[in-house]
């Protein structure tokens, strides 16, 4: 459903007081659920991506204390259930 270098915006799994962000996604991982001698694995598919705006970082760093710094800092982890939607790039028209 999502590709490489789509630009989607995902919720927090700590709760709804946290803003959603826009990031772009840059590599699925997927991990098949496995049984072990203790407990079970479940499996999950997710994301490795990075912020895309600036004062969303900003806002994530000073209201909520999470550790985004503007340009170097912006790289995180979502679970696919956790992408609320993909972002429409407008497109481009053509000039006659």
């Amino acid at each position: 459903m999502y590709k490489k270098n789509d630009v989607v915006i995902i919720k927090s799994p700590a709760g709804a007081g946290i803003p959603h962000v826009h990031v772009r996604l840059i590599e699925r991982e997927e991990v098949k659920p496995s049984k072990g001698r203790a407990f079970d694995w479940p499996g999950y598919v997710g994301w490795k991506c990075e912020l895309i705006k600036e004062e969303e970082a900003e806002i994530l760093r000073k209201e909520w204390s999470i550790p985004f710094r503007w340009p170097d800092r912006v790289s995180t982890f979502t679970f696919e259930e956790n992408i609320v939607k993909k972002v429409k790039v407008p497109s481009r028209r053509k000039r006659r």
